[in-house]
């Protein structure tokens, strides 16, 4: 009788011992930095020097939420699996420790905007704001909802439904994980070709003044919990899969072609006018896994490229990825601060320094938010849940 699944993972743990894999911090920057440039939009509308690449690679920098989603699953497989299924940390424990991974810092910056929202919208703003401080904003299918108080933390509303989900998905055998994910993939793909055939592959449409509002495609292609769960997937199966024992030069081959691959990709979707509903998802899935394969697997064991030893080496990237979660939170308040100040002063700040200066300020208060706020918070956290879990 072959031994189930369980049985091999207890005496032979699946992950390493769960050491922080240093490369694929950093690059949690670059995919906070590209989500960043999505948000600086009047580069992509007003004439400058940039507006090229602002249309086509800025633009497409929402594609680093994927990657943040995959990575979860990649890294959450390196830490907890083996925790998990050998039963050295209870699904209570781990759960607490994701959810005070992610909740104090957006409430730091969702509180106070709820508050804004109460004194000048009254209590009608009261429903969305509770629904967002609870992470569970991204189960409503309305943008106001969605998009409610900091805009950026319907991501986070994902996460904590992939961690709930992981307490089931971490006990799967790999066939079927597999099972599990294509179902997953073939569920979104018959979603993206019904839309675009029926002519809702657009996540905007145009309205009578001029403006163009989101569509439900947004949501269903881009926000909605169960279809996104397919990102989050895919990082746990790169994750389970053999990391070849690849030459360092044929290993940083494959890291920059990965690389390149995908900003490749980012230029070129655009400019092939690829619908919106292909390329919220599902177009960019591939080249993010490989990505984030390459990186995490392509010596070997983790990294075995120049490139992964540049990333892991450079305690700067390092403390930026390490900072990348305040400031994919903040950066849009920041934003739209700057932008409301060019507009107080009739467009006369000039565009391109006013958007170095506002990415500047973002990601300097980033490292500042991550090192005075967050690493406290989340010392003080694990100490609260280790006396709440003394066994596990």
């Amino acid at each position: 009788m072959r031994p189930s699944y369980l049985d091999s993972l207890r005496r032979h743990p699946l992950s390493l011992p769960p050491a922080r894999i240093e490369q694929l911090t950093s690059l949690r920057f670059f995919a906070a930095l590209a989500v960043l440039a999505s948000h600086l939009w009047p580069l992509a509308e007003e004439a400058n020097p940039l507006q090229p690449v602002a249309r086509t690679l800025f633009h497409e920098g929402y594609a680093g939420v994927s990657f943040f989603f995959m990575l979860s699953g990649f890294i959450l497989s390196h830490t907890y699996q083996a925790k998990l299924t050998q039963g050295t940390i209870s699904r209570g424990k781990y759960l607490t420790l994701r959810v005070a991974r992610i909740a104090p810092l957006h409430w730091l910056c969702g509180v106070p905007l709820a508050i804004w929202a109460l004194a000048t919208v009254g209590s009608s703003s009261l429903p969305m704001s509770l629904t967002n401080l609870a992470l569970l904003q991204s189960w409503v299918p309305q943008v106001k909802w969605y998009f409610s108080l900091n805009e950026p933390s319907w991501s986070l509303s994902d996460e904590l439904f992939f961690y709930t989900m992981f307490v089931w998905l971490a006990f799967l055998s790999l066939r079927k994980l597999v099972g599990f994910g294509a179902l997953l993939f073939l569920g979104n793909l018959a979603m993206v070709v019904w839309l675009v055939s029926h002519g809702q592959g657009a996540i905007t449409h145009d309205v009578p003044d001029g403006e163009s509002t989101l569509t439900r495609t947004h949501w269903l292609t881009y926000i909605a919990p169960l279809p996104r769960l397919l990102d989050f997937v895919v990082g746990m199966l790169v994750y389970r899969l053999p990391g070849h024992r690849l030459a360092r030069a044929a290993a940083t081959l494959l890291e920059g072609a990965a690389i390149a691959l995908l900003l490749g990709a980012m230029v070129a979707y655009p400019l092939l006018e690829l619908p919106d509903a292909w390329r919220m998802q599902l177009a960019y899935l591939p080249f993010m896994a490989l990505v984030i394969w390459s990186f995490g697997h392509s010596g070997g064991a983790f990294g075995g490229g120049a490139l992964s030893g540049f990333l892991a080496r450079t305690p700067t990237l390092v403390l930026l990825g390490d900072a990348s979660f305040a400031l994919y939170l903040i950066h849009l308040p920041i934003i739209h601060a700057a932008l409301a100040l060019r507009d107080h002063y009739e467009d006369s700040l000039p565009l391109l320094p006013l958007c170095g200066v506002t990415a500047l300020v973002a990601i300097g208060l980033s490292v500042v938010v991550y090192r005075k706020v967050e690493l406290p918070l989340l010392a003080r956290s694990r100490r609260m849940i280790g006396r709440a879990f003394p066994k596990g």
